[in-house]
């Protein structure tokens, strides 16, 4: 557990958050393949992992093994639902490119 000391109404208000959380991730649909993947996506937080499950699971997109491209596309795409909101916030703040000036040139 982090050292980072918090009050007291921050701690509640972040438990509630997780509970909201946990919530929506066990109580998701999964009746479309676009679903399935937003669900594993919330499960793992990997797209290497969704991708070895649907081999394991036998998942394809129209007969085609789902594949990175694909998986973030739906991660990326059109909001469908809370979940999905909540998922593909999360995922554009991790790929976000690196801020960092490489050029050496100046």
């Amino acid at each position: 557990m982090p050292n980072k000391l918090i009050t007291l109404d921050k701690a509640i208000k972040e438990v509630e958050r997780l509970k909201t959380y946990i919530e929506l991730i066990e109580e998701y649909e999964t009746d479309t393949l676009e679903k399935w993947v937003i669900k594993q996506y919330a499960l793992t937080n990997s797209i290497k992992k969704i991708i070895e499950i649907a081999e394991v699971e036998g998942m394809t997109n129209s007969d085609l093994p789902l594949d990175r491209k694909y998986i973030s596309g739906v991660i990326n795409g059109k909001v469908m639902d809370e979940l999905h909101r909540v998922l593909r916030q999360g995922y554009r703040q991790k790929i976000k490119p690196n801020k960092r000036n490489y050029n050496i040139y100046k």
